[in-house]
């Protein structure tokens, strides 16, 4: 039988001043709610879980309890699942921040867990008309053999969470107010066997019973709720508003928050699909399925109020202070009032570094002050000192542009997932994702095309691919970088922009899991070239497999097969996997597996979306909207395979993709699988119209991945020329190919490192960055030797030994070159030599290789050479008079060695001048280190 204990004269007297202050705080009757176990009745009570168990034995014994002479004892045995609950009722405990449950608990296996079921008794389960209950989870046990208290603290908070996670499900709105805990639960399932566990001294500190706190409060009685006898999940899938994301109203004063790492607007968890404004019709922008734009400068009014009615948020820059008067500080900013209201964040800069923080941090709290009555979130995006501006900001942007670089999405994917260690915990991130070519290739693209067409955007394929990485890698936002309007009638810009409507559409029907939703891993799949993540909220997990076959940032190849398999762990065994596609739901085969729950797709291409749950409802809402983005679907998926159709065709004749039959049976296989997508068009059946419009791309994937790889066997690298980075632009490479024969003459001086002081007279320079963590440097040594007696030994490694698996932010050393001077339309070859003994760790990008024509976006990465010497040759022609240089970058942990850089210069290449364009640098100005040892 539970009791109120005594309360000490201590106790008293820490109690009497709120008990004199009752009249400003009312929930001043707490005590302590306890059970001791001393009885002869057991009082915990079988719950049921997803196992299938038999309970061997449940009564209260004597002798090893952990307090006076009674505890409760409970074995079990079980296979399969991970819950068999056994709850213990508790009145109705008042949920305030003084509330406190814990249990002692002894077992022979670890793992066990305690829980509140927690009940909202002013939100009612539509599934049941009852007041929905949701549960909060403690700590878990691990001293096994021994006795250990299990807490569940900070009821509030966790409530509210979880709060959060039903308004997505449920798509409605849940009071929190007069919530109450009714019963604690253990978990007493151990794993596969038999589990003892015995209980002990349930104590609830804080325990404020519902109806004396109405009492107190003067609220009246509280309302009569019926017992709930199950833990139901609320549904997912049903839209928050028109386009299934939550509109952008006349005002947000109060809507727009952050809660953790998920952007609440109206309580509802919003997941950003943000564009790059280039000067669309916003009309457009909304029908292509975004929520969001970006802008490099405050908007007008007018653009302000057509955002507005086209129900689309605004991320852009705050107003800057009032101009400084005289010597002294700037002004303050005018306080923002509901003009802007539909601005979702304020966008404080991109590429910021340390020089930059003190402004930063002045701008966000003059913008803090200036907009407190709304108090927008605020981002930017650091090029480095993450963690001092994640201080400043309340989101990252994070993101490059790896498409069409030697950067292999799978390591992109390990970049963005590693990126925000480097920041404070929890701040949350949004992802760019790149749609178009770096303006460095496409500048290259110009002089080698001799006025040809050229790529305007990135194959739908690499976009397709960078969304879902970014998206599976805990971002709860993405930018979609844009460079060009999406406004013209090119094919291009066609395909970029149905490319966009398209993954909108299928970023809307998962948008609960990309907004709220945790990442719980990265598994592989029984075919090597795939992986999935794994994103995860209460009672639903969602499956995103992912062709990831290396190159595939380049060319993806085929990027299908059959009956590709995912093992998921710790999956209930009562979940179902579903198979997303437009227009319908399917239901996909598993098993329980060694490991977990094996999911099987018969046929899988390039991406999937697999939901996994037992909760009825939330199939329902699902099934509910998939048909009404089907016809839609199917049309651009069949639009943008035709569309690809015509591009290979044009290109195919002047490539080497195999012998000729082999390509017009290509070219045949994806007509016929064309007509097929028409007649199921046709026939409304949307599902088969999307599975015959991917079909028709594999074999035009097949006929480009072929030709590719023929052009880069004959290269060290497919960043060696800016003619192999991409499909179109091959048939570009031969002549290329053909004037690279001829050597030319070494324009670079000092780049065998033989003579220290001719090297100093020429312009070497080294370059360090350095931090206390890391110890680097950059010298002559005759280990690094390719030719003749001395190479460059570049080296970074930690400070301390107790410290081997740093991350590292920037380079921690590189070098650059002298200038050569080049004129216009120059073909350049830049040469050398490298060997890296073991695997360079703390960056994905190892050691990086570019030269100023080319920049980053050209840059040979390098992991690691197996112990020998490898060779690096990029071809780069310039678009205008000027110089070239090299930069060779050590991005992370490891030794390397360089030897004989060399910069030929070969003859003029004919072509007319294209525009100036940007120049990227991955490296930082410092001033130059010493001189040469």
């Amino acid at each position: 039988m539970p009791l109120s204990r005594p309360i000490s004269r201590l106790a008293l007297l820490a109690v009497l001043p709120g008990l004199l202050l009752a009249s400003v705080r009312p929930l001043t009757a707490q005590t302590a709610w306890y059970e001791g176990f001393e009885g002869p009745d057991p009082s915990w009570k079988e719950l049921g879980g997803n196992v299938a168990y038999q309970v061997d034995g449940h009564q209260r014994v004597r002798g090893v309890a952990y307090s006076g002479e009674g505890c409760e004892w409970i074995r079990v045995t079980g296979s399969g699942g991970s819950q068999i609950y056994f709850g213990h009722d508790v009145g109705r405990a008042r949920v305030i921040e003084e509330l406190l449950p814990t249990v002692r608990v002894r077992s022979d296996r670890a793992g066990l867990q305690v829980l509140a079921r927690v009940v909202l008794p002013r939100t009612e389960d539509p599934r049941t008309g009852r007041p929905v209950s949701t549960l909060v989870r403690g700590t878990s046990y691990s001293t096994v053999g021994h006795w250990e208290q299990l807490r569940i603290e900070g009821i509030p908070k966790a409530l509210a969470r979880q709060a959060r996670v039903l308004r997505l499900q449920m798509r409605q709105d849940v009071d929190e107010r007069e919530a109450y805990v009714d019963q604690i639960l253990l978990n007493v399932y151990g794993g596969p066997g038999t589990t003892n566990v015995w209980i002990d001294d349930l104590d609830i500190g804080g325990y404020v019973d519902v109806q004396t706190a109405m009492a107190v409060a003067g609220e009246g009685p509280a309302p009569q709720v019926r017992a709930v006898h199950s833990i139901p999940a609320p549904p997912l899938g049903s839209p928050i508003g028109p386009g299934g994301s939550a509109p952008a109203a006349a005002s947000p004063r109060g809507r727009v928050r952050l809660d953790n790492s998920v952007l609440l607007v109206e309580n509802h968890p919003l997941f950003v699909r943000m564009l790059e404004y280039q000067g669309e019709p916003l009309t457009l922008i909304k029908q292509l399925g975004f929520n969001a734009v970006w802008l490099p400068q405050l908007p007008t009014m007018e653009f302000v109020d057509e955002a507005r009615r086209q129900g689309l948020w605004i991320v852009c820059p705050p107003p800057r202070p009032a101009a400084s008067t005289g010597s002294g500080p700037p002004g303050p900013i005018t306080p923002i009032g509901p003009g802007y209201d539909p601005v979702l964040a304020w966008d404080l800069g991109a590429g910021l570094e340390a020089d930059q923080l003190a402004v930063t941090r002045q701008w966000a709290e003059m913008v803090r002050d200036a907009d407190r009555t709304v108090a927008r979130p605020q981002l930017c995006r650091p090029k480095s000192n993450l963690w001092d501006y994640s201080r400043q900001v309340d989101l990252l942007l994070l993101g490059r542009a790896p498409l069409g670089t030697s950067l292999e999405l799978t390591d992109y994917g390990v970049w963005l997932r590693q990126r925000p260690r480097l920041a404070r915990p929890g701040t949350p991130f949004w992802a760019t994702v790149q749609t178009q070519p770096a303006p460095e290739l496409v500048r290259q693209w110009k002089v080698i095309g001799r006025g040809e067409p050229y790529p305007l955007t990135m194959p739908s394929e690499q976009i397709r691919l960078l969304t879902y990485t970014a998206a599976t890698s805990g971002a709860h936002g993405l930018f979609f970088e844009s460079l060009t309007t999406l406004n013209s009638n090119d094919p291009d810009t066609r395909q970029r922009a149905m490319t966009l409507e398209l993954l909108n559409h299928e970023l809307e029907l998962v948008e609960p899991w990309l907004a709220a939703g945790k990442f719980v891993d990265l598994l592989r799949g029984s075919d090597t070239q795939t992986t999935a993540g794994v994103l995860e909220i209460e009672r639903t997990r969602l499956l995103v497999p992912l062709w990831t076959a290396p190159g595939a940032q380049f060319v993806s190849g085929q990027a299908a097969g059959n009956t590709i398999a995912f093992v998921v762990p710790g999956v209930p065994a009562t979940y179902r996997a579903y198979l997303l596609t437009p227009g319908r739901l399917e239901s996909l085969r598993r098993d329980r597996v060694t490991g977990g729950t094996r999911v099987v797709l018969d046929e899988f291409s390039l991406t999937s979306l697999v939901p996994m749950t037992d909760d009825e409802l939330a199939i329902h809402g699902l099934s509910q909207r998939v048909p009404h983005a089907g016809p839609r679907a199917a049309e651009l998926e069949r639009r943008l395979a035709a569309e690809r159709l015509d591009q290979v065709r044009r290109v195919a004749g002047r490539v080497e993709s195999g012998p000729a039959q082999q390509t017009a049976y290509w070219l045949a296989a994806c007509e016929k699988s064309l007509q097929a997508c028409d007649a199921s068009l046709a026939a409304r059946d949307y599902s088969r119209a999307s599975l015959y419009a991917q079909r028709a791309l594999r074999p035009l994937r097949i006929l480009e991945r072929t030709a590719w790889q023929k052009a880069v066997d004959k290269l060290p690298s497919p960043v060696s020329s800016p003619a192999t980075v991409a499909f179109r632009t091959l048939p570009w490479q031969a002549e290329l190919l053909a004037s690279a024969n001829s050597r030319g003459v070494n324009q670079l001086v000092g780049g065998d490192f033989e003579d220290v002081g001719l090297m100093d007279q020429a312009g070497w320079k080294r370059f360090r960055n350095p931090t206390p963590e890391v110890y680097c440097d950059t010298q002559l040594a005759q280990a690094a030797a390719h030719s003749g007696r001395w190479g460059v030994l570049l080296m970074a490694r930690p400070a301390r030994a107790e410290s081997p698996d740093l991350l590292l932010e920037t380079p921690p050393v590189w070098m650059t070159s002298p200038a050569v001077p080049v004129e216009a339309g120059t073909l350049v070859r830049i040469h050398a030599w490298v060997r890296i003994t073991k695997p360079i760790t703390g960056s994905v990008d190892g050691l990086l290789i570019f030269d100023s024509l080319g920049g980053e976006p050209l840059a040979e990465r390098i992991l690691q050479t197996h112990g020998g010497w490898r060779e690096v040759n990029l071809y780069r022609v310039a678009p205008e008079s000027g110089a070239v240089s090299v930069t060779v970058a050590l991005t992370g942990l490891g030794e390397v060695a360089l030897d004989d850089v060399t910069i030929h210069t070969i003859r003029p290449w004919n072509y007319a001048p294209p525009s100036p364009g940007p120049s990227l640098s991955n490296v930082r100005p410092l001033p130059p280190v010493g001189t040469w040892r």
